[in-house]
């Protein structure tokens, strides 16, 4: 099977996108149809990251999904968790279990 390239241009406004390494994150629903490295992502959590533009990695981005998601599994779904502490700690490079973060992340 070979590999075929796709490049296209498109004009975001700053607050419509981040981008951590090849991946860019935008709420722009249309645009993760049109190339696998686009993802959607929501308003918040678009400004969120913002907040740490040049310091995520694509690795740290795919832990604090999983994170998110391992946290809502084994906890509570009305449990809100501080999103920005977790991506804080994955920055510093701190390796915390998910009972740490359990403990230590619930969103005041």
């Amino acid at each position: 099977m070979g590999k075929v390239n796709f490049t296209f241009n498109i004009t975001l406004d700053e607050d419509e996108f981040i981008r951590v390494d090849d991946h860019l994150f935008t709420t722009r629903e249309t645009l993760s149809r049109e190339e696998p490295k686009v993802h959607l992502i929501r308003p918040k959590f678009l400004e969120l990251l913002k907040e740490f533009e040049g310091k995520l990695t694509m690795k740290m981005v795919d832990e604090w999904m999983l994170l998110s998601r391992a946290l809502d599994q084994c906890c509570s779904f009305e449990n809100k968790w501080d999103d920005k502490k977790i991506i804080e700690e994955l920055i510093k490079g701190h390796d915390h279990p998910v009972s740490w973060y359990v403990r230590n992340c619930k969103a005041a």
